[in-house]
Order: C-alpha cells, then structure tokens, then sequence
C-alpha cells in the first residue's frame, strides 16, 4: 500500500492518475487547500494521526507530492504524538524546507514507512532532452554555467532552485516566493527588453530526490513568454514538468526553448 501525501498543484493528481492506470493500491492524505476525491483531510501537525492511519492501512511506501504551505509555528496546533518531536521540528523549521521533509522521512522510516521517489510511478514527466523546436545558443549555455554556479553556492542554505539570467546580468534570484511569482517580479525590470534572457531551474546540489523535485507546468511557460524570455534550462531527469504536450505546443509557437542538461 502507498501513501500520497498531497499537496497543492497538479503534481499529486498526475501520480494519482498514474496509480490509478497501473492499478496499484494507495491512499492520499490531503494536505492541501483544493478538495481532492477518495482523500483524507489532515494537517500537518497531526503526527500522531497520520502514523495512525498508515498503520491500520498497512502502508509500505510514502510519496510527497506537492506544495504544502509551511504553517507559523506560533499557531502550530500540534497532537500529543507531534510534541514529542517538537525538538526536532523547531530545529528543521529553523533550517528550512529541506529540513522539514528530512525530518518528515526519519519520522515514517522509524515507522517502517518507505519514502520514495515522486516520480517513481510516472517517469514520463521527467525530461532528458530538449523537445521544442527552438534550441539555445552558445551564449545560453554560458548564461546556464553562470547560472548553474550561482545556484549551486546558494544551495547550503536550503535556498533557490530558480535564477533568471541575461547575458550574464542576474535579473531575479527564486525566493520563499516560487518561480512563478519571482517570473511575475521580472516583468517591470525587464519589460523594455523583447526576447531574452533564460529561467535555470535546478534541484539544490545536496536535495533529496525522493521529493521537491524542481517542477514546472504551463503556467511557467506562459509566464516566460510573457515576461520575453527566450529558453528556460532544467537539469536532466530531474525535474517535473507538467503538462508537457501543451505546453511544448505553446512554447514553439512563441520560438521558446526547453532544454533539459
């Protein structure tokens, strides 16, 4: 039996959609703000529960799915079994997400719950290549090795996995915010400027890969369009990218490239 842990976006429905296909037996803990059907509501802080519930569905293996918004640890409700990790929990809110989920996948290991990687089930939403039309240049790629760099001496504190170079010159860096608002952020600093610049969007160098992949979907593309971006880099086989028929269809007519390094 396999756990999803579902958060908000459209990653939980497309593993859900794969589980369902392949007929493989599982049950979803909805951690999100949207409805999700044959689901359980539960909150975070509701350790205790959670253990609960995967013991007496005999669950094997667990998959993070999604966004789940960090709660204010002063309103944090936690149930009798979350105080005994409560320790723990400031310590990981203290150091970050990656924390946080390092924290969670020692608490289901101790629990003979598996946590496994998010795309184990549906490996179509990985890319290793670059499918549009439109290819980068030399001077992307310099931009990407410049990026690349950037990204990875912000990665010992559980930062960025998002950065938006031109020619060179850092126009945004991903913050608490996401990619798509720091996309939204750039269009006043670059609205006088049509067609450059890259989105790099890379997993973090010490990131755990069984969950948080780096995901993109459609709305990131549009974003790019519209903000006159002409490529977006993703790191080979991992990172998701949703909606990827659709959204390589819009990417070509408006002459944007993906490329996965």
């Amino acid at each position: 039996m396999i756990c999803i842990f579902a958060g908000d976006g459209s990653l939980p429905k497309e593993i859900i959609s794969s589980l369902n296909k392949k007929k493989i037996k599982h049950i979803i803990l909805n951690l999100s703000r949207s409805k999700i059907k044959n689901s359980i509501n539960i909150k975070i802080s509701q350790i205790g529960k959670i253990l609960k519930i995967l013991k007496e569905k005999k669950v094997k293996e667990a998959i993070f799915a999604g966004y789940v918004q960090r709660p204010n640890l002063k309103n944090f409700k936690l149930d009798l079994k979350a105080v005994t990790y409560l320790p723990n929990l400031i310590n990981a809110f203290k150091k970050g997400d990656g924390n946080i989920l390092n924290l969670a996948k020692k608490i289901l290991n101790n629990n003979k719950v598996k946590v496994i990687e998010c795309h184990k089930y549906c490996s179509h939403l990985l890319l290793n290549k670059t499918p549009t039309k439109s290819k980068p240049n030399p001077n992307d790629f310099k931009d990407f090795k410049k990026g690349k760099s950037i990204l990875n001496a912000l990665s010992k504190y559980d930062n960025a996995q998002g950065i938006i170079l031109d020619n060179g010159y850092i126009l945004a860096i991903e913050s608490a915010e996401g990619t798509d608002e720091m996309l939204k952020r750039i269009n006043k600093i670059k609205r006088n400027k049509k067609f450059s610049g890259i989105l790099i969007k890379l997993p973090k160098t010490k990131q755990n890969l069984n969950y948080d992949l780096p995901t993109i979907g459609f709305k990131t593309i549009k974003l790019c369009i519209k903000s006159n971006l002409k490529g977006i880099f993703l790191k080979k086989n991992q990172n998701i990218f949703l909606d990827q028929k659709k959204s390589i269809n819009y990417a070509d007519k408006n002459n944007l490239f993906i490329s996965a390094i």
